[in-house]
């Protein structure tokens, strides 16, 4: 009967694989504190199993937190090397609901050739597991046996394949017409746009309201209001706090459909003075606003803005 049992549920796991990622083969990273698993060939298309163009790749798979009771949320930072060992894009995809988080996006760094790709499947107390993939060789067309030599060949004319107005010797993308030099960049599309070697990543937009208020000059100060909105729907906001009076570490929410979430309720007491409190605002692919708060006693908090660029872990003044 157990025999049975684990028949079944490796064929129900085998067909969900197989609806993102058939018919190529999983990576799962096995982790007892989270679950990640990833397509083993993002270098190749889906649909036909073709090898992709040397500026692009197709990382597939998908994330969810064991337990979103316990400490920690999971994230996995999908990373895309270049041929000299450099960062060409990345992304997170993070969970801390016990939900299924998809990746499934074509990326392309023209005109940038890719190495490899790396996946980063990490918890939030730094417990984390690696995986990297090299891009397979492109396949070598030998020529024709005893090719017939052309005298004084006439040079090749400027193609213009997308018809952009650029030739495809300056073109980073000579297939679509949106992208040349000199184009608009659209943030965080995982395009290079006006072909200036990358993609510039998207910023959050949100609006953290705060009040605060003291029973007296000595007193410390109480949160009578603190709220997310104007946040893009969905976006995570994480609260981290930082000392030894701290109420928590961290606490994780969601805002809604039109991006507003209330904090005010996670703190019941007085702040205890000498204590930091940030609120993160993310999404995947996107640099992160941070409100940054510095309890005293007998001061009214003052809210400080810094941003946390893709893949840092301390926030900064500017991204």
């Amino acid at each position: 009967m157990l025999l049975a049992m684990r028949v079944v549920a490796g064929a129900v796991l085998a067909a969900a694989l197989l609806v993102w990622a058939a018919p190529a083969q999983a990576y799962d990273f096995g982790k007892e504190w989270g679950y990640a698993v990833v397509d083993d060939n993002p270098f190749t298309d889906p649909g036909t199993g073709a090898l992709l163009p040397a500026t692009q790749v197709f990382p597939r798979g998908r994330i969810k937190d064991k337990d979103a009771k316990d400490c920690c949320n999971v994230a996995l930072t999908v990373t895309v090397v270049g041929t000299a060992g450099q960062t060409l894009t990345n992304f997170i995809v993070r969970d801390g609901q016990e939900v299924f988080r998809t990746i499934d996006r074509r990326l392309d760094t023209s005109p940038n050739p890719i190495a490899a790709i790396r996946y980063e499947f990490c918890r939030s107390d730094d417990k984390c597991a690696t995986h990297a993939i090299a891009r397979p060789p492109t396949p070598v067309t030998p020529p024709p046996p005893n090719p017939t030599p052309t005298p004084n060949p006439n040079p090749l004319p400027t193609d213009d394949l997308d018809a952009d107005g650029y030739p495809s010797a300056t073109d980073c993308s000579d297939v679509n017409n949106t992208v040349h030099p000199g184009a608009p960049e659209v943030p965080g599309n995982g395009i290079d746009d006006d072909c200036v070697g990358g993609d510039v990543p998207a910023r959050v937009t949100a609006l953290v309201r705060s009040k605060f208020s003291l029973a007296s000059r000595r007193s410390s100060p109480k949160v009578n209001l603190l709220r997310v909105q104007d946040a893009p729907p969905g976006a995570q906001v994480d609260v981290l706090c930082r000392g030894k009076r701290c109420p928590f570490k961290q606490r994780v929410r969601t805002v809604d459909a039109k991006g507003q979430v209330s904090l005010t309720k996670l703190f019941r007491k007085r702040l205890a003075p000498g204590i930091t409190l940030d609120i993160v605002v993310s999404r995947p692919n996107t640099i992160a606003k941070v409100s940054r708060y510095l309890i005293r006693r007998g001061k009214i908090p003052a809210q400080r803005s810094l941003c946390l660029p893709l893949g840092a872990t301390q926030p900064q003044k500017t991204c």
